[in-house]
C-alpha cells in the first residue's frame, strides 16, 4: 500500500520528476522497503491518527527512497543490480562493502519516529 501519491512527492516533498507510470511502481516498491525496515509496525496502526511528526517523516521516506530508486536506476534498484568491483585492463574499481537498498535520506526521516525500534516493550 503506497503512502504517498505523486502530489505529495512532486509538490510537498519536491522530488526528481519523472512521469506517472515510473512512479507508481517505484512508489509501490519504496512503500514496501519503508514497511520490511520498520519491521512491518505501519500495518498495524492507522497513520492518520499518529502524531504529525510521524505521518510526515513517513511519507517523506517514502518519497525519499522513491527519489533514490529512480536515481539509481529504478526498480532494479532493490536488486542489487550495481556491480560492487570492475576491472578493466589494469584499471580497478571497487564500490564499499556493497549496494545499499534503503536511501540514507529515509532512514534519516525514520529515526525519530520511533519505527525503528526492534527492542522488546516491557510493561510493569
Amino acid at each position: 500500500m503506497p503512502y504517498i501519491d505523486q502530489a505529495f512527492y512532486n509538490d510537498i516533498y519536491k522530488g526528481i520528476q519523472m512521469d506517472a507510470e515510473t512512479f507508481k511502481k517505484l512508489v509501490s516498491r519504496a512503500s514496501d522497503l519503508i514497511d520490511m525496515v520498520t519491521n512491518y509496525k505501519l500495518l498495524s496502526i492507522d497513520l492518520s491518527k499518529e502524531p504529525t511528526l510521524i505521518q510526515t517523516n513517513v511519507k517523506k521516506a517514502v518519497a525519499a527512497q522513491v527519489e533514490y530508486m529512480f536515481s539509481d536506476g529504478g526498480e532494479l534498484s532493490i536488486h542489487g543490480g550495481s556491480p560492487s568491483s570492475v576491472s578493466i585492463g589494469g584499471f580497478s574499481y571497487t564500490e564499499g562493502s556493497g549496494v545499499k537498498i534503503v536511501s540514507e535520506m529515509a532512514h534519516s526521516y525514520l529515526r525519530p519516529t520511533g519505527l525503528l525500534y526492534m527492542g522488546v516493550g516491557v510493561r510493569c
